[in-house]
């Protein structure tokens, strides 16, 4: 009898194992299954996502001239485009009024996007001191993810400018800093200024919070330094790239500061 009941647990042991070896196999089935979906509708938003800006950048250097009403009638929403000579960094800004973050996991037609598309700051204008303009940082260099490249001054040097085509106006900006910081950094709260003082702190905090120090930093400062208050207010226009810095922390941020002199007295 002992026999038996001792076979007869032994039976009931091998049962449950299998029982969970076959629930583990069963899980990890799931999980390979999930993963691979994930990213098989990673590539074909990647292969599209590519696709779209490529059709909208052709649009938008057309050899016939600068076509805004077109890309306009494909969205209003669509103010300005941004590119980095000899890079992959070329795109389409948007703004949305009355919704500040529609763009961030939106395409440029407003259907979902994991990407988003870069988005300029609600609370500025293509004319404001300082321009703002948001987008995701993806792994493998994507959208705004190219940018961290910028933490390197030898990259600096070898793509020192940004254009930024608002409107009508195509414009060249120096990068003036690179910074890495967090939500709560100053630059965030400067985008347009109504005194000299505050003007010249919001510059000040900007050239000091550099990884490194730039050739047209070095131009700013020195006008900074030398110039009367009035000469020097909004002598420059400030264009901010920001983006996520994820495995440092939530909050953590990079931006890429360029700036421009202004062609008008202001």
């Amino acid at each position: 009898m002992n026999w038996r009941k001792g076979t007869e647990g032994e039976k009931q042991k091998d049962t449950g194992k299998n029982r969970i070896k076959r629930m583990v196999s069963l899980f990890f089935l799931l999980a390979v299954v999930l993963a691979a979906l994930f990213i098989y509708r990673l590539y074909r938003e990647d292969k599209r996502y590519v696709g779209r800006f490529e059709e909208l950048e052709e649009t938008e250097e057309q050899e016939t001239g600068y076509d805004k009403k077109k890309l306009e009638n494909g969205n209003p929403d669509w103010i300005g485009w941004f590119k980095i000579k000899d890079t992959d960094i070329s795109y389409p800004v948007m703004q949305r009024q009355g919704d500040a973050e529609y763009y961030l996991h939106r395409d440029f037609d407003g259907a979902y996007s994991f990407y988003g598309t870069p988005f300029l700051d609600i609370r500025c204008t293509p004319e404001s001191d300082n321009c703002i303009i948001y987008g995701h940082n993806i792994n493998g260099g994507r959208m705004f993810g190219a940018l961290h490249a910028y933490a390197r001054k030898s990259y600096y040097r070898a793509h020192p400018e940004i254009q930024f085509r608002a409107g009508q106006e195509k414009r060249e900006y120096e990068i003036v800093s690179v910074i890495q910081t967090d939500i709560s950094s100053p630059v965030y709260s400067f985008v347009d200024t109504g005194n000299h003082e505050e003007y010249r702190e919001n510059v000040r905090k900007i050239l000091s919070g550099s990884l490194y120090r730039t050739e047209m930093a070095g131009q700013v400062e020195k006008n900074l330094e030398e110039e009367s208050e009035d000469d020097f207010f909004r002598k420059y226009q400030i264009l901010t790239l920001s983006t996520c810095r994820s495995w440092a922390g939530r909050d953590q941020r990079l931006l890429v500061v360029a700036a421009r002199e202004r062609e008008t007295e202001q």
